[in-house]
């Protein structure tokens, strides 16, 4: 007995639009087949994906929080030792004429 092997080919009658047809019909099918699996697929998306994605954030945070930690108390005292420039009330003028340039 001699067996006949399937030809790889798509039948000629077949227009592009029905072959398309079909693929979209499977591909929905095995989308359907497959929402079951959504239900382990996201605990396995928690716990590989967002929870090593916050562990890397921490990871990468840590130095700037070092350095903040470092500088902020430093650059604070800096800046409550530092002496800032009074400047005068100008309840009087100490020239004479010095108010007169601005009399319009």
């Amino acid at each position: 007995m001699h067996t006949v092997s399937p030809s790889p080919r798509p039948d000629p009658s077949q227009t592009t639009g029905e072959v398309l047809w079909e693929v979209v019909d499977l591909a929905g099918g095995a989308a359907v087949m497959l929402l079951p699996l959504l239900l382990l697929a996201v605990p396995g998306i928690a716990a590989f994906i967002v929870l090593p994605a916050i562990v890397l954030l921490a990871v990468a945070a840590a130095p700037v929080i070092v350095a903040g930690a470092v500088v902020v108390p430093a650059y604070l005292v800096v800046r409550a030792v530092r002496v800032r420039p009074r400047h005068r009330r100008r309840t009087g003028s100490s020239r004479p004429g010095a108010l007169a340039g601005r009399a319009g």
